[in-house]
């Protein structure tokens, strides 16, 4: 009877243990899902901030949508992004001397590395053959005077 007693309690046992580690795995996988999507779901806006830009800053509105961008990622990117965005907007900023197409793209590409990075994609990118330029549209608001 004893041995019936002790097998049924490490019977339950382990089935507590499972049910309890398979919670702690599927509750752990959930945040981090969570957590990639407010991410992702901040680059998204970020880069849109950013097309905004494109335009030859003629959408007044633009840096201010930039900015409400690029100011909460800072809580939610690591250092790498957060490095990259700054670079980045001080080489794009309206009084930069440095403003041309070119400096922007490879500016713009580090900053996408860096964001890819963070996003662990499958695929490995190549710095040195990484390019991107944005496509803005121009937009039908008001612009700078």
């Amino acid at each position: 009877m004893a041995n019936e007693v002790l097998v049924a309690i490490i019977t339950v046992s382990g089935s507590v243990i499972i049910v309890a580690v398979s919670y702690f795995f599927t509750k752990r996988l959930r945040r981090e899902s969570e957590w990639r999507d407010s991410k992702l779901n901040h680059y998204k806006v970020l880069l849109s901030s950013i097309s905004d830009l494109a335009v030859d800053n003629q959408d007044i509105d633009a840096p201010h949508r930039f900015a409400l961008a690029m100011n909460p990622l800072a809580l939610v990117a690591p250092q790498n992004v957060v490095e990259a965005m700054r670079v980045f907007h001080d080489g794009v900023k309206v009084s930069s001397e440095n403003r041309d197409l070119e400096h922007h793209d490879q500016l713009l590409g580090k900053l996408l590395l860096a964001i890819r990075k963070d996003l662990v994609m499958k695929q490995k990118d190549d710095p040195l053959t990484f390019h991107y330029h944005l496509v803005g549209v121009p937009s039908k608001k008001k612009k700078y005077s």
